[in-house]
């Protein structure tokens, strides 16, 4: 919205104020700033260009591979971002593995039965005509874990967390006028993750090349909104510059999606520049409409640019307090929210730029505004797009501090990076509007002690030295592991909570995991306090939304979790048992969690169309339930649901009960079966949205009506369908960019002769690709290893599979055939360019 004449404001040094923010981009055009990732262009000056294309890889553990004259021609050709997990196991399918999944894996169900260890990467690349005092820089956005960079056979140093941003100046070891080689080796060893964390140099990298070494400092912009007032906007800037002469400038501007400039500020450049920008009738920045402005910071000498920074800005200021909630420019929010671990599905650990738009977009469309990037700091590319859709996004640092939660976890290195891991999180997403808590850690088994208080202290106060602004926030233990209490000295007399003063001393704002009953208990002893529920069950999504609604210092809740993954291998599992069983991860082949709302593929799941109700998207959800065998009971792992399907085709049940429930916030339902009333029930409170009704399978049509006070407010419809015919393919974009980045998303689905989908159709499926495109994901949402990601042939899991293709570079079109045995087949065609 745009603000004239509303005043309200906030001081930027109160600590529950949050601010905007932003990510830096390579020295373009302004209008282009949001534009897709260009094709590899020759490297002249500027900063951030993509360094993506022709890299040389091998999959194998050896010493001297950084030698510059060493032979690398038979190394396999890759471009960045690439995961070697995700590709297959070398050696023949057999029972002991399939695809990229073995039961030999060191990571076990932790990893999805995906395997790790040692690869090299080594790129050749030449920088001609350059300055004679100018800087190189490199950027990796991440790899995973340990890495170790050469250039020229020279070592510029070591990274240990495999999920932050971290840079190095090639400048001193640079060849100006013959071949350099940059080398980096990575492993992945031992037990160190407990979901798929994914191998090599996953995310993007980048180059900046700048004239001289006068420059702004790595991530050295941090903006905020200090005051939103009588129809203008104050923006605090400080920048920090490196190398500045007394003859040097520096301009600092804010720019229209248009290119206007709307603001602007020019002060001497030394050290950290502080300036004030004003915007009058600003346009600001929420998740329903996410504006961005571009922040442009120049660093002049005379008329010639020396360097400069342009990111993506947005106006807004968001407050947190236990009287009001959560408000964004003065409105109140809830926050709906989703965990989400940092996998792409199909295509492991990758994060490209489409792939991770494609998830905002999908968590978007099913209601989410927030999301928590667990347990460590998301990708640049995934940040940007919830800048650019409108996703608040908490960032998360740590998933472990001194005690490890796996024997070669972070927890070996915290003690000697836990600065630079921090300083790479807060300072390259500071600026993002998006980003609105920092995490400090999630179920950390030591933050209790008074060690852990006092590195809970030293966190805390790190991350308020670089972004004053934000809230520091943390997931206390709930479900697993002892719950967060320093000393029962330290409780207050007659707390009946599990949470004491000590263990949130240094938090703004805890986070609950799985504490659904003690929030309001220990709001009564802490009325200060503003509360939000950092992992909760999907079963108890009605129960956190009642609480939402009546609790104000209450923000919301984030489901564990919004989409499938990789690895935690069957925590949402359901099984058939003849008696009660413990929580337990699945075992092989089960290879991902199976507890998401939304599949792996991007399809919605059973809770998300049950959240989908309780939301206020659809009025009504018809379910029916898969038959359990007699003598057998369900078993659901505490982050599962019922295994129910929106499906009315049940060939062996003619005859045989069925449980069908029916979903709705109306205050009666009716379910008929074939036009014939099956009875009608009346739903409360007490209820939770859930009616259950019992009738004897029939083929045909089934059809649940919702009513409130008397009047339809929705109803739903299954059919029973018939045989299968065909193979459907649809792509989600036709029309796609044509560079190695960019991606097309294209779904396969087997239909009958009436074009319904086969809920429980599993056929195998080969697929053709003609065209300036390379297949790079292919299979189907399945919880089990039934085959490789990247084979041009897959098995649909519930009717449907979907293949990933990637830009090969040139313009044109590109047909998908999809064919299986006995049914017509199927095609789409994509336009590249």
């Amino acid at each position: 919205m745009t603000i004239s004449g509303t005043r309200f404001e906030t001081d930027r040094r109160t600590a529950m104020t949050l601010a905007t923010g932003a990510v830096m981009l390579p020295l373009i055009p302004s209008s282009s700033l949001h534009a897709a990732v260009p094709s590899p262009a020759p490297l002249g000056l500027g900063r951030q260009q993509p360094f993506d294309s022709d890299w040389r890889f091998l999959r194998s553990a050896g010493e001297g591979f950084e030698a510059p004259d060493l032979d690398d021609k038979a190394w396999r050709s890759v471009d960045l971002p690439h995961d070697w997990s995700i590709e297959d196991v070398p050696g023949e399918a057999s029972p002991r593995q399939v695809g990229p999944f073995t039961r030999d894996s060191v990571g076990g169900a932790a990893t999805g039965f995906t395997v790790g260890g040692e690869g090299w990467y080594r790129k050749h690349f030449r920088l001609a005509a350059l300055p004679a005092d100018c800087r190189v820089e490199i950027e990796f956005d991440g790899v995973y874990m340990l890495s170790d960079v050469w250039l020229n056979g020279k070592n510029l140093g070591s990274h240990v967390h495999g999920y932050t941003p971290f840079s190095f100046d090639l400048t001193p070891h640079l060849r100006r006028d013959g071949d350099n080689v940059l080398a980096v080796r990575v492993r992945n060893l031992g037990k160190n993750s407990r979901w798929y964390s994914g191998s090599g140099i996953y995310r993007e990298v980048r180059i900046s090349i700048l004239p001289t070494p006068a420059r702004i400092a790595h991530w050295g912009v941090a903006a905020w909104t200090r005051r939103i007032a009588d129809g203008q906007a104050s923006i605090d800037v400080t920048t920090q510059t490196d190398n500045a002469t007394a003859d040097l400038m520096l301009t600092t501007r804010l720019r229209t999606d248009k290119g206007r400039i709307v603001a602007e500020s020019t002060s001497p450049a030394s050290g950290a520049v502080e300036q004030e920008l004003t915007v009058k009738s600003p346009t600001l920045w929420s998740p329903d409409k996410p504006h961005l402005y571009t922040l442009e910071s120049e660093l002049k000498r005379g008329k010639t640019v020396v360097d400069r920074v342009s990111q993506p800005f947005g106006i807004r200021i968001v407050t947190m307090d236990a009287a009001n909630g959560m408000k964004i420019n003065d409105t109140p929010i809830k926050l709906r929210g989703a965990c989400i671990h940092h996998d792409n599905g199909l295509l492991g650990a990758m994060a490209f730029s489409d792939a991770d738009e494609r998830r905002v977009r999908l968590l978007k469309a099913r209601g989410f505004n927030a999301v928590r990037s667990s347990h460590n700091p998301a990708s640049a590319s995934f940040r940007s797009a919830c800048d650019r859709l409108g996703m608040f996004l908490i960032e998360e640092a740590f998933d472990m501090w001194h005690v490890a939660k796996l024997k070669d976890d972070y927890s070996n290195y915290i003690a000697q990076d836990w600065e630079n891991a921090l300083a790479a999180m807060v300072k390259s997403a500071r600026n993002s509007p998006s980003v609105i808590m920092w995490s400090i850690g999630n179920e950390v088994p030591d933050r209790s002690s008074p060690e852990g208080l006092e590195w809970c202290w030293k966190f805390s106060n790190a991350i308020k030295t670089m972004d004053p602004t934000r809230p520091i926030t943390a997931g206390l233990n709930g479900v697993l592991g002892a719950p967060v209490i320093a000393s029962e000295k330290t409780a207050r007399p007659g707390f009946a909570g599990k949470t004491d003063d000590a263990s949130t001393i240094f938090l703004d704002v805890p986070g609950y995991n799985y504490r659904l009953t003690d929030i309001e208990a220990e709001q009564k002893v802490h009325p200060e306090r503003v509360i939000y529920a950092s992992e909760t069950f999907p079963v108890d999504a009605y129960d956190y939304q009642a609480l939402l609604e009546r609790a104000p210092y209450f923000m919301g809740e984030f489901v564990w979790t919004a989409m499938d993954y990789l690895g935690e291998a069957g925590c949402g599992a359901t099984a058939r048992v003849k008696a009660n069983v413990p929580f337990y991860l699945a075992q092989y082949p089960w290879m991902n969690a199976w507890c998401g709302d939304i599949d792996l593929i991007g399809q919605q799941k059973p809770q998300s169309l049950v959240r989908d109700v309780i939301w206020g998207l659809s009025p009504v959800a018809l379910l029916v339930q898969r038959p359990i065998p007699e003598g057998m009971k369900e078993f659901i792992a505490p982050w599962g649901w019922r295994d129910e399907l929106p499906s009315w085709t049940w060939p062996d049940a003619a005859g045989k009960p069925m449980a069908v429930r029916i979903y709705s916030l109306g205050d009666k339902v009716e379910l008929r079966l074939n036009g014939a009333s099956m009875g009608t029930k009346s739903l409360t409170p007490q209820d939770k949205a859930i009616a259950e009704f019992q009738i004897a399978y029939a083929s045909g049509t089934l059809e649940a009506i919702a009513y409130r006070n008397g009047k339809e407010i929705g109803r739903q419809r299954l059919e029973t369908v018939s045989a299968p015919a065909r193979l459907h393919v649809t792509a989600e974009k036709p029309a796609r960019r044509a560079d190695r980045q960019g991606l097309s998303y294209v779904a396969i689905e087997v239909h009958d002769a009436q074009g319904r989908i086969i809920p429980e159709a599993e056929l195998p499926v080969q697929l053709v690709v003609n065209g300036p495109a390379a297949l790079i994901g292919f299979g189907s949402a399945s919880p089990f290893a039934v085959g490789s990601f990247q084979s041009d042939s897959a098995k649909t899991f519930r009717g449907r599979a979907l293949a990933i293709v990637r830009g090969t570079g040139g313009k044109g079109s590109v047909r998908l055939e999809a064919r299986t045995e006995g049914l017509a087949g199927g095609a789409a065609t994509l336009r590249l360019g």
